[in-house]
């Protein structure tokens, strides 16, 4: 059976906000090109469309922020997760080298 990966729900939030993140940016992308095309005599609307995609960034930088705010989280679960992988590392070794010169010691007692 080959590996297989599997998303946690972390993972899974974290693709959709950044599937939501494209999404606005297509947007503001779109709705900044219609700005352009627009002639002076529809000031009005060029403002409300300013300010829509001015909104548009907001929830976009909102998102972002939320975006990293997760991966630090995420990240910080890592690293205990390879703190503690350290310490059982450390505790095993410690552990086998206190028997094994405990079985060198023997060993030379039962020798003489």
């Amino acid at each position: 059976m080959p590996d297989t990966v599997t998303a946690t729900p972390t993972d899974q939030a974290l693709t959709e906000k950044d599937i939501i993140i494209r999404a606005l940016e297509d947007r503001v992308l779109k709705l900044e090109t219609l700005v352009s095309a627009l002639g002076d005599n529809q000031s009005d609307l060029r403002a409300e469309m300013r300010s829509e995609i001015a909104s548009l960034r907001n929830q976009i930088n909102d998102l972002k922020e939320d975006l990293e705010a997760g991966i630090k989280a995420l990240g910080s679960k890592v690293d205990r997760v390879i703190g503690g992988k350290a310490v059982v590392t450390a505790l095993v070794t410690l552990a086998t080298s206190i028997l094994g010169s405990g079985v060198v010691h023997l060993v030379v007692s039962i020798g003489q």
